[in-house]
């Protein structure tokens, strides 16, 4: 499993509490009455307020940072979910560089990001990659919920991940059920449906049961992320590409893995090809291009213009 934590940590960011300026379109008195002091350090500068480790549900993991901008309106915010296979990783990666940069750009271009942490498909409390998923409809809900205490206007939210938080970001975008209040979805380092034998259409010599066989760490991820059999109504339910349409939020995709091989010379699983090829995004940009969806990526925009951009339409 080396190679999927290589691959998840190579983006990722992490923040504490700056001071707000008298301009902000928030309350900072309110904003501590309900999510606790600011955080006492911060891991880079900038005019922004910072909350961290605030609670948006029950289980230990439900917890989030909060970055404000501080000196004039708030366009939007960006909810941002880390990557690590649903396995490891933390939302502190999202403080590192380069991921640093593009929450500095957000911040400075008046948009707000929400970074939030999830339960692992191997913690006891997990039912599979569901729970994760809906964890992630519990941070839109915060947000929704606290909209107006943060200053952020309604119905001008960005969804945003790498790798499993793409998964994250999608899953929720596509869903009619969760994106009333969604402008965009960005998607990195993303996989293209969480039913996973739609892959088998991706690669040539991929068959799911086959490699579970051969690969005991592919078998164990696969029963960890169905939280046992994959069953058909498990498998629609998570194949968030399928629900795809015109209405949804513009797409940003952005898979820079061009190697075919998901199996290496030592007959290892090369999990980097395998969850991040750019076959993943090209299936992603077909289905849009089929239901009519606007759909984005590093070709023709940067992430952050990416957002921007959707904000203001």
């Amino acid at each position: 499993m080396k190679k999927i934590l290589f691959a998840f940590l190579l983006i990722g960011t992490f923040i504490q509490c700056s001071k707000g300026d008298s301009s902000a379109t928030f309350n900072l008195l309110s904003l501590e009455q309900n999510f606790g002091p600011q955080a006492t350090e911060v891991p880079f500068e900038g005019q922004y307020t910072f909350f961290k480790d605030v609670s948006y549900g029950t289980k230990p993991q439900n917890k989030l940072d909060i970055l404000l901008p501080s000196e004039s309106d708030i366009k939007g915010v960006v909810l941002y979910f880390h990557g690590g296979a649903f396995l490891f990783g933390t939302k502190e990666d999202l403080y590192l560089s380069p991921s640093k940069e593009f929450v500095q750009a957000l911040l400075a271009a008046d948009i707000a990001v929400i970074n939030a942490a999830y339960t692992f498909i191997n913690d006891k409390q997990s039912e599979g990659v569901l729970t994760a998923l809906e964890e992630g409809t519990q941070v839109i809900r915060f947000t929704e919920s606290n909209a107006a205490l943060m200053g952020i206007p309604s119905q001008q939210i960005v969804l945003a991940g790498i790798s499993a938080g793409a998964g994250i970001a999608q899953w929720n975008g596509f869903r009619n059920e969760t994106n009333e209040s969604i402008r965009g979805i960005v998607a990195s380092f993303a996989q293209s449906s969480y039913d996973l034998y739609e892959w088998e259409k991706l690669f040539s010599n991929y068959s799911v049961d086959s490699l579970r066989t051969k690969y005991e760490e592919l078998d164990d991820l696969f029963t960890d992320f169905y939280n046992g059999d994959a069953s058909e109504e498990k498998r629609a339910l998570l194949d968030y590409r399928s629900f795809m349409d015109a209405n949804d939020p513009s797409l940003y995709v952005f898979n820079p893995v061009y190697e075919d091989a998901f199996i290496d010379a030592n007959d290892s699983l090369d999990f980097n090809v395998l969850f991040h090829s750019v076959k993943h995004a090209d299936y992603l940009r077909q289905k849009a291009l089929n239901v009519g969806l606007d759909f984005s990526g590093s070709y023709k925009e940067a992430p952050e213009t990416f957002i921007k951009r959707v904000l203001s339409e």
